[in-house]
């Protein structure tokens, strides 16, 4: 059996690859260098865009996170 592509696998793919795998250390820096490299989407519900309030707190909390790193 030919082993797969573990760097084309999306990320998806590559996470239920590593649960059958767990002790391939070569899968799991796969899977952590994807984590690392692929953009996370965030979203907010409408309903915190529509309160001026909780959108200026969200926006602090997210330039606070940002500062900290």
């Amino acid at each position: 059996m030919t082993p797969p592509d573990i760097y084309t696998m999306s990320r998806e793919e590559l996470r239920a690859y590593l649960l059958e795998h767990r002790d391939d250390e070569i899968v799991f820096h796969a899977y952590m260098n994807k984590l690392a490299t692929e953009p996370v989407l965030a979203t907010r519900t409408i309903a915190d865009l529509e309160n001026e309030e909780r959108f200026a707190e969200l926006l602090a909390q997210a330039i606070r996170r940002k500062q900290a790193r």
